[in-house]
């Protein structure tokens, strides 16, 4: 099998940077994690090898199969990552205790807390042993010793080798890990440096039939294998010779319909399965394979009708072949499709009769086809980035593409002929990144332009990072210019993400921002934005992070970036650290308000303290808190220059007056939760203290003090009808799971939340500028208490967990709320791999207010709400949710719709939404959207939203995309009936180098 691995050399050679390192593991806790133990741990990588020794089984996985390159160990909410991951997973008698080490770049997650660590420690329990995901995967030999990684992790595990700090369990007692490691024999390595590991195994869930038999008429004699029902065949350990130097690339994975193989033969004629195979590079091994013949290494392929190996001769044929190499260089790939493809030498091919494209496509629509074509290394072209010490390539010998009696094609037509081009398969270092042309009635005119900024300035593109220059030019409006950046990175302290965008524009027109406010003049002409967003991990398990936000005035992203202005968070200006120890965290942080237009909080600064489930008396109870204290300066917002063409009115934040002073509260909370028979039951209460300097209406020196007490109960049921079996409904055995959730909850507050300014916000720069204006737009001038967002917020009890971020949100109550989950899951695929799929999901819930006048207007059932899903293939689905309320002023909110998606192919969506005021609001609006991607070159997207009530149109749009070889060319229509805007869009995306979040490309899913 050498000379597979010669033949994709070049692309190997490339993708290996020449560099020695050693891993140096930091002194890492054991973390005890706490996910739900019926979870199954599940593992991805793309290289795994495992022993069975006695009731422990150990994995080693290496790399993954995404894009960072990292192994995944998963169970529930926790995520554990890393370049390297050893798993034991030891039987016992109430199921599996897993211990998991991971080195490199390791990511440790756990629901919305992450951490960066250079190594990392998990235990684990399971009901079952795990699963495994793996690109390729051996059995490893008990009688070699360990590997230097899975030495490190029976190190870092084995109490008697090193002391473990005692990390404090989180909300359950566990005993203390007594890990036994696996004992190793320590025999000398039976594979040489140049020799080979071999595994065959079935392609598919059929059983292979193989045929064996000797040959004499060579000598020595031969042992041939004839293998049919579709195998996979995977070869590791492989040396390849490069520059004096041993490369062992990876696995190589062949596949095909029919494999012969011909080696030496040998007394025992039978060819294991899924068994290691050792041989020497000298022995004789000789493949053919025929039908849907697949070569894989690394991210480079090889496909064939037909295709013959001799490793010991070095030579090799397939026909009707197609080679796509990946290019680091680009983040793309060259395709060579050829009659006949032959190896030359270690790192050098030659096509007959073929062509050449770095288009995706079967047929592309351009080519370079000749004669004959070579693949070779050769000289350094103008585009090869070099080292800047060295002088030499970073990404190792250049590839070039030579073409004999070349036709340059487009479609079928030949629009250049030569008799000889040589050229790089690299970069050319096109500096432009995407262009658009647009014209409507708001900005006129528009043409836009992206640039990669770090191509203009002739810089190197650093890893990790994308820089863009932003220029634009609108008739109506004026000229813009700017500069765009992202970057995630690792520096010395630990892991670095953050985005910046710095941008100018100057404008003489007026915005038209819809309804009432369709010509707006801006404070100045002078208008723009100065953001910056920066995490950095620091040593520790803590957090650097901080934010600059300044906009020119208050409608500028508005108008300008209305999408962003929608769906992004506020511009703030923020600095702080947060430190996370276990089952405590802190943070140390300040606000200041750098845009005098936004309603906000500055803090000056604050400090907060989390705990989260200390156990208390052996465990019996558990202690959370919140405690934060600051300096609060609340201010209200500058309102609009001219409210008769920009409306706006105060009544729409009447919990937002200028204040300021001290802010501090405490708040505690004891859960003793048991099991009563199948029934969870927490009782629990609350208490807080809490004081503010400044009240809502002027009053000084205000103090609150909160308690909170009652019982929660959940109980989870399962019924399986393995006999319900229906082909009309897709229906192969059924499985109900539900969950009952009830809690009864009693708050009394020592002070009425009217004298309480709302410090915390509770909603984001787009919300409150909305609210600012919907009293006059909706209610007339003056917001019904039905519809106070306090109000709403308090029913729902938004402001009474231990670590809500408004802990303002809470005044006397009693309610008793119900929560019912149900799941209904179904088999779909084969019987012999058949997966658990969900077929209806509803999710139904209410509370009931017994002092119904003080806490629900007068009605005791309130916040009736159902959200409920129905897939009636794995395609197509139903969907409807609802929220209602039965008092006077009730909202009468709810959705039916229609959802068929078709893989990554597209999706089509039809509903009818209603969202209702009683009097004061009725729409009721049909909203139908679809993508579908109708060929691998074209791909159109619409959408229509129209309300009845009204009888008047939403807005609609439609776009279609021109998927080329080197180009993607959008053409998009779009009226926006609120602006009585009619606008028409051309954009031109260019496909050179690795596709990037930035490009419409990469969101429209055409990577490469």
């Amino acid at each position: 099998m050498l000379p597979v691995f010669r033949a994709l050399r070049f692309v190997v050679v490339t993708a290996m940077l020449p560099a020695s390192a050693s891993v140096t593991c930091a002194q890492t806790e054991i973390a005890t994690a706490q996910p739900d133990a019926y979870e199954n741990v599940q593992v991805s990588a793309a290289h795994e090898e495992s022993w069975q020794m006695g009731d422990i089984k150990v994995f080693a996985f290496k790399g993954g199969r995404g894009a960072d390159g990292l192994a995944q160990l998963r169970q529930g909410t926790l995520n554990l990552s890393g370049e390297s991951i050893v798993v034991f997973d030891t039987a016992t008698a109430d199921g599996h205790a897993i211990r998991a080490y991971a080195e490199g770049r390791v990511i440790y997650r756990d629901n919305e807390q992450w951490q960066n660590k250079q190594s990392h420690i998990v235990r684990l329990r399971s009901q079952n042993a795990i699963q495994t995901n793996s690109g390729s995967s051996h059995k490893g030999d008990a009688r070699r010793g360990p590997s230097s990684l899975v030495q490190r992790a029976i190190n870092r595990l084995n109490p008697a080798q090193q002391q473990v700090t005692p990390v404090t369990p989180v909300g359950l007692q566990v005993s203390q890990d007594s890990f036994v490691p696996p004992q190793f024999e320590r025999l000398p390595e039976v594979v040489t440096p140049l020799s080979r590991r071999i595994q065959i195994r079935p392609r598919s869930n059929e059983q292979l039939q193989i045929e064996s038999s000797q040959s004499r008429d060579t000598i020595p004699a031969e042992q041939v294998y004839v293998i049919r029902g579709g195998a996979n065949v995977l070869v590791d350990g492989v040396a390849i010779d490069v520059a004096g130097q041993t490369l062992r690339p990876g696995v190589l994975d062949l596949s095909a319909d029919r494999i012969v193989i011909w080696t030496e033969a040998s007394e025992n004629n039978e060819l294991p399965l899924q068994q290691d195979i050792l041989q020497t590079a000298g022995k004789r091994f000789q493949v053919y394979l025929e039908g849907n013949i697949l070569v894989r290494l690394k991210d480079n392929t090889i496909t064939a009708t037909h295709a013959f190996f001799d490793a010991n001769n070095d030579r090799a044929l397939l026909l009707n072949a197609e080679m796509r190499a990946f290019l680091p260089q680009t983040g793309g790939s060259v395709r060579v499709r050829a009659a006949r493809l032959r190896q030359l030498s270690a790192n050098r091919f030659h096509a007959q009769n073929g062509w050449t494209t770095t288009s995706p496509y079967g047929k592309p629509g351009y080519r370079i086809q000749a004669s004959d074509i070579f693949v070779e290394p050769g000289p350094i072209s103008p585009f090869t980035e070099l080292d800047p010490i060295t002088g030499q390539p970073v990404h190792g010998q250049p590839m070039w593409i030579t073409a004999m009696n070349s036709q340059f094609m487009v479609g079928d037509t030949p629009l250049l002929w030569l008799p000889r081009l040589t050229a790089p398969a690299e970069d050319p270092h096109i500096p432009i990144r995407q262009a658009a042309v647009k014209h409507d009635r708001v900005f006129g005119l528009q043409i836009k332009t992206v640039w990669n900024l770090t191509k203009v300035l002739g810089q190197s593109q650093q890893r990790g990072t994308q820089w863009d220059l932003l220029t634009d030019y609108l008739s109506d409006r004026g000229p813009g210019a700017g500069v765009h950046g992202e970057y995630n990175v690792h520096n010395n302290m630990g892991q670095a993400t953050g985005n910046a965008t710095i941008y100018y524009q100057y404008d003489d027109g007026n915005d038209r921002l819809g309804l009432d406010r369709m010509a707006v003049p801006p404070d100045n002409m002078h208008r723009g934005e100065v953001t910056w967003r920066h995490k950095q991990q620091l040593p520790g398990n803590a957090l650097l992070f901080g934010e600059i936000g300044y906009l020119s005035d208050r409608n500028y992203l508005e108008s300008f970036q209305e999408n962003r202005f929608d769906t992004d968070k506020d511009a703030e200006t923020i600095l702080g650290i947060r430190k996370d120890s276990q089952v405590w965290s802190g943070a140390l942080w300040g606000r200041v308000r750098l845009n005098d237009i936004e309603a906000t909080t500055d803090w000056l600064p604050r400090a907060d303290v989390f705990g989260f489930s200390q156990p208390l008396f052996n465990g019996h109870a558990y202690w959370s808190s919140h405690s934060s204290v600051g300096y609060a300066d609340l201010q209200k917002g500058d309102p609009p220059n001219d409210i008769a063409v920009d409306p706006y009115t105060p009544p729409g934040l009447p919990y937002i007056q200028s204040a300021s002073g001290l802010v501090a509260m405490t708040r505690h909370e004891i859960d003793a939760p048991f099991l009563l028979g199948p029934v969870n039951i927490n009782p629990f209460v609350m208490g807080e203290a809490a004081t503010w300097d400044a009240g809502l209406n002027g009053q000084q020196d205000i103090g609150r003090f909160v308690a909170s007490g009652g019982v929660q109960a959940h109980l989870a049921a399962t019924k399986i009808m393995p006999f319900v079996h229906s082909e009309l409904w897709n229906l192969n055995g059924l499985a109900h799971k539900s969950d009952t959730y009830l809690e009864y909850r009693l708050t009394d507050s020592s002070d009425d939340l009217a004298n309480i300014a709302q410090y915390n916000e509770i909603d984001d720069n787009a919300t409150e500028r909305f609210r600012g204006r919907y009293p006059l737009q909706i209610y007339g001038g003056l917001i019904p208490n039905e519809f106070d967002p306090r109000n709403y917020a308090v029913r729902n009890g938004a402001g009474i967990w231990t670590s809500a971020p408004y802990h303002e949100l809470v005044d006397d109550q009693e309610v008793l709320r119900l929560r019912w989950r149900n799941r209904l899951q179904t088999k779909v695929g084969p019987r012999e791999s058949a997966r658990i799929r969900d077929w209806m999901i509803w999710e139904s819930g209410l509370s009931y207010f017994p002092n119904a006048t003080r806490d629900n207007f007068g009605e005791h059932v309130g916040l009736i709400y159902s959200n409920y899903r129905w897939n009636i293939n794995d395609r197509t689905s139903l969907l409807a949710d609802g929220i209602v309320d039965l008092f006077q002023n009730a909202q009468e909110n709810w959705s039916v719709g229609f959802l068929s998606q078709r893989s990554s192919r597209g999706s089509l969506y039809a509903g009818l939404r209603q969202v209702k005021a009683k009097n004061f609001l009725d729409s009721q609006t049909v909203v139908a959207s679809y993508s579908y991607q109708m060929s691998p070159k074209w791909i159109s997207t619409a959408s229509y939203a129209y309300d009845i009530a009204a009888s008047e149109s939403r807005g609609s749009s439609i776009t279609v995309s021109r998927v080329g070889l080197d180009w993607v060319l959008h053409i998009g229509l779009g009226v926006d009936t609120s602006k009585d805007n009619v606008g028409i869009a051309f954009s031109l995306e260019p496909r050179f180098g690795p596709p990037t979040p930035t490009n419409l490309s990469y969101l429209l899913g055409l990577q490469r």
